[in-house]
């Protein structure tokens, strides 16, 4: 199988056509020790004649075990999966691939990255996944895998910038580091992340944690909004997730870390929610995401969707059996894979029986604890309720080490795994510079840019974040 395969194609952007050159390729990965580990893959989209200061955007998915297939055809590369309009369509893939009229092939050029054991990579003979499943070791790899593509290119001296998705936003702000302190180091003019999930630890919803709950607050109000749910139905989207978020740090917080439950405190809580105050309090005000998914709609029979709550589904009967359906996924995926074996055969030559995995099963033998934590807490690395997972630490230190870098966050207001309650927090409390950052929100959910004017919202933003930075 040849290891690269390259082809011609013509892009337009607004009223420019833009000649570029894709190239589709494996790229062999090492440990220290020089022991193959497998293969990764890039997909580069490079402007012909562009000049060699011309930003490389380097940009990956997550999972942890996930390909770059949503990036890769959510728009912001020259081709895109035709997601239909209407969120209640049957899950069928028909004309399901178009060119994509938001891509920023116009302002930098683009290498989506499949890691090893996605999409047509895979591990070495012998390897165990353990040996890339841990948040150093993909990060390292990450990062290996983008120093090569800018050696062999000739572009060590072009700005570089990072775009990572849910869990690719860890992989991001890791490997920016990673890129920065090693011994062939790469600096990293800035990091782009949809979905973050750096603070994963401090807002996910755990029984005597009341930030998650906080945190979730502002989601639970504009879903209710949008299902017409809400006592704010009257006032715009963002409106209503900023009075939510305003009660959750301030009235709502005091309410669950008091134990007390004061009648106006239900009262808003059940206008933002949807949710009657009999069942708030016998839920002592904590609204756990998952199971509101199945409550809001349950008097119309519908589960909201979970990557996003725009979309539903029929709840199944009480006691029924069958694999767990979500109501986006299935609307997105089938739609995104057809577009993307149609990307890869019809535009990108690669042979048709080449497997493409979307996905492998790795968050369960995932690795989350960096060995400088386990140095810090006595050397184990066993999970402890003392681990530490300070992953936005690398936001600061990337920040404090690069004096031009800035950071990019943008979220889907209706996404229920990376909520924009979970971005307040982390704004708020880990001190980031507030000049150097940048923010989008979108009436969409985890994928916002499967919305059409998110879509064409998202790459402004990151189209005016890479300019700014290469001014």
């Amino acid at each position: 199988m040849p290891k690269h395969y390259t082809s011609r194609h013509s892009a337009v952007i607004g009223d420019v056509s833009i000649d570029f050159t894709a190239e589709a390729g494996r790229v062999s990965i090492a440990d220290e020790s020089g022991r193959t580990l497998g293969d990764a893959w890039t997909f580069a989209y490079v402007r012909d004649g562009g000049e060699a200061e011309r930003p490389v955007l380097f940009l990956f998915n997550g999972g942890p075990g996930c390909s770059s297939i949503w990036l890769h055809l959510g728009g912001l590369g020259p081709w895109r999966a035709a997601v239909p309009r209407e969120l209640d369509a049957a899950p069928v893939a028909r004309d399901t691939l178009a060119p994509s009229p938001d891509a920023l092939i116009d302002t930098a050029d683009l290498v989506f990255i499949d890691p090893i054991d996605t999409g047509f990579g895979r591990l070495a003979d012998g390897v165990e996944p353990a040996a890339i499943s841990s948040v150093d070791r993909d990060a390292a790899i990450t990062a290996q895998i983008v120093r090569s593509w800018l050696e062999r290119h000739n572009r060590l001296e072009s700005p570089v910038y990072l775009l990572g998705e849910s869990y690719g936003t860890t992989r991001a702000a890791l490997t920016a580091t990673a890129l920065l302190t090693a011994e062939e180091p790469v600096a990293v003019s800035g990091v782009a992340m949809l979905g973050q999930c750096v603070n994963a630890q401090e807002t996910t919803q755990r029984p005597g944690n009341p930030v998650g709950f906080i945190a979730a607050l502002p989601l639970l109000a504009a879903t209710a909004w949008y299902h017409g749910k809400s006592a704010y139905g009257a006032l715009a989207l963002d409106e209503v997730v900023r009075r939510a978020h305003a009660f959750a740090v301030d009235e709502y917080a005091a309410a669950l870390l008091t134990g007390e439950m004061p009648d106006p405190v239900v009262e808003r809580l059940a206008g933002f929610t949807g949710l009657g105050a009999v069942e708030l309090r016998a839920r002592r005000l904590r609204v756990d995401k998952e199971e509101y998914r199945r409550l809001l709609l349950a008097d119309r029979g519908l589960v909201v969707g979970l990557t996003d709550a725009r979309y539903t589904l029929p709840a199944p009967a009480a006691g029924a059996g069958g694999p767990h359906v979500d109501a986006a996924s299935v609307r997105l995926d089938p739609v995104f894979y057809a577009a993307a074996r149609r990307l890869f055969t019809e535009h990108l030559g690669i042979p048709r029986k080449r497997r493409y995995r979307v996905a492998v099963a790795a968050h369960e033998r995932w690795n989350y604890l960096e060995d400088a934590a386990v140095a810090r807490f006595g050397g184990s690395a066993m999970p402890s309720p003392f681990a530490l997972f300070d992953y936005p630490a690398h936001l600061a230190a990337l920040l404090r080490a690069n004096a031009g870098a800035r950071l990019f966050f943008g979220t889907g207001y209706f996404d229920t795994l990376t909520t924009v309650g979970s971005l307040e927090h982390l704004l708020s409390q880990y001190g980031l510079p507030a000049a150097r950052l940048r923010e989008g929100r979108y009436p969409a959910g985890h994928m916002m840019y499967t919305d059409p004017h998110s879509s064409a919202a998202l790459s402004a933003d990151l189209r005016a974040f890479v300019r700014e930075g290469t001014a």
